[in-house]
């Protein structure tokens, strides 16, 4: 006890000196009124401290003072933040103005004061409401061909539109059937009723509905309105960069869904009332555990990122990586989808590529080794290669594929049975294969036509009795 009444002396003769030497005399809150007034601090002050200090009861109640005076305070600054949204912009005290509004209303006529004007009222009300949902549908279809046309317009499917309508449909039809009831709960005098819907907690439900639904609504038409540009720029984009917006639009959109979803989650947290700093502040924490347990999974973002801005490749492209070739078929932030002729899925993440080999950037080659027998004349098979050439240029079909005529780059070896000659044919992306069948059957054709030989190995197999004499001998062709 006498340590603590030292350590508290201490303190305060500390802060008396400090605030003399660096202010001059020292000011005090002191005044019922709560208003800042200044009084110095005397020896008698100072005396009446320590008194209170030393005893048990006052120190108690003293204690017990500092702390109701820290909890007004923070009181004071929760009511000084800043308020929520919504009640910013004045939803909640529309919506109160707007309740209060007709309650007034409907005391103001007081439609309950004979059976005739109860029946009369009650007509007129079901009348209203049988308006209202007949003219929520026509709107709604009006909302929707309006929508159609604009579509058409600007060549951009809004298929999520009927949804919407939909739900808008829902929540004024119910808002429409709420209020009827309430009416004819007033003109009939039924007091339950009267208390339900004039209850402090209803009046709390409609003001927390209500800004849930406004929220909702602004976090619709942002992200409708960030889609629908996205595909409008996919649709003008020509057909070169095509792919490369095809590859970059759903990475962009689930950006921008994650953005929207977190920023207006937030809000709805604290339109109903949650305290979000918390929440902010544990997801601090976990996003630092999530960033030193999950280094992969940061090394994918980061990977994936770097790829993508470069376009090293695209959703459509047919590459090699991590050992396995297949066509594009999905980019994510983490990783890439390949299908190979086979049909087969490979899942490869970014973190595991080290080499991308693209088959189809910009342009493609199929490359062709045609060899051909010893005895054949190399310049007589260029010139055969050549009119193939011509002749596959010429097809409406292949010839709009091939960007440049046949490049024979000459004879490339001198195989163990055949002269090896090289040549390649240069066409659109993805379609030197297409071609290069096309090619080799026409070569084919055109080879045999010209007496021009494609070697084949064969083999020699001798049947011995005994080991002497063979018996027989017999050739046989092998493919």
């Amino acid at each position: 006890m006498k340590h603590y009444i030292l350590i508290s002396l201490f303190l305060f003769v500390f802060s008396f000196a400090f605030a003399v030497v660096v202010g001059g005399s020292p000011t005090f809150a002191q005044d019922g009124t709560g208003d800042v007034g200044s009084e110095v601090v005397t020896g008698d002050d100072v005396s009446q401290l320590i008194e209170t200090l030393e005893d048990d009861q006052s120190r108690e109640k003293f204690v017990s003072d500092l702390k109701s005076l820290v909890a007004q305070q923070k009181k004071q600054e929760e009511e000084q933040a800043i308020a929520p949204l919504t009640e910013a912009i004045g939803v909640r005290a529309s919506v109160s103005q707007a309740v209060q509004n007709y309650e007034a209303f409907l005391d103001d006529n007081n439609l309950s004061s004979s059976l005739v004007s109860q029946f009369v009222g009650s007509s007129i009300a079901m009348l209203i409401a049988l308006g209202f949902f007949l003219g929520v549908r026509k709107m709604s279809r009006k909302i929707i061909k309006v929508v159609d046309k604009l579509s058409q317009k600007i060549g951009v499917k809004l298929s999520r539109i009927s949804v919407y309508t939909n739900v808008l449909q829902f929540v004024l039809k119910l808002l429409i059937l709420a209020m009827t009831v309430y009416t004819l709960g007033k003109i009939w005098s039924l007091d339950f009723i009267d208390q339900f819907f004039e209850s402090e907690q209803m009046r709390a439900f409609l003001g927390t509905s209500f800004t849930v639904l406004f929220v909702a609504f602004v976090a619709a038409v942002i992200w409708e309105a960030v889609g629908i540009y996205l595909s409008y720029m996919f649709k003008q984009a020509d057909s070169q960069n095509q792919t490369r917006v095809k590859t970059l639009l759903p990475i962009v959109r689930n950006v921008v869904m994650i953005a929207v979803f977190i920023l207006f989650g937030l809000v709805l947290l604290s339109e109903v009332g949650i305290n979000v700093t918390p929440l902010l502040a544990g997801a601090g924490v976990i996003g630092v555990a999530i960033g030193f347990g999950a280094q992969t999974m940061v090394k994918d973002f980061l990977s994936g990122f770097t790829i993508i801005l470069e376009d090293l490749f695209r959703v459509g492209d047919v590459v090699t990586l991590g050992g396995h070739t297949g066509q594009v078929e999905q980019i994510t932030l983490r990783k890439v989808q390949l299908r190979d002729v086979a049909g087969i899925v490979y899942t490869v993440p970014f973190s595991e590529i080290t080499t991308i080999q693209n088959l189809t950037k910009d342009f493609s080659y199929f490359v062709a080794n045609i060899g051909v027998s010893y005895n054949i004349d190399t310049d007589k098979v260029y010139d055969v290669l050549a009119q193939v050439d011509e002749d596959l240029r010429k097809d409406e079909v292949y010839g709009p594929l091939i960007l440049e005529p046949l490049e024979i780059q000459g004879v490339d070896q001198f195989g163990d049975n055949a002269v090896v000659i090289k040549a390649r044919l240069k066409t659109v992306p993805i379609k030197q294969w297409y071609v290069g069948r096309e090619f080799n059957r026409r070569m084919k054709h055109a080879f045999d036509k010209a007496g021009i030989e494609i070697p084949f190995p064969q083999r020699t197999v001798t049947v011995v009795q005994g080991g002497t004499a063979p018996l027989a001998a017999l050739e046989a062709a092998a493919d």
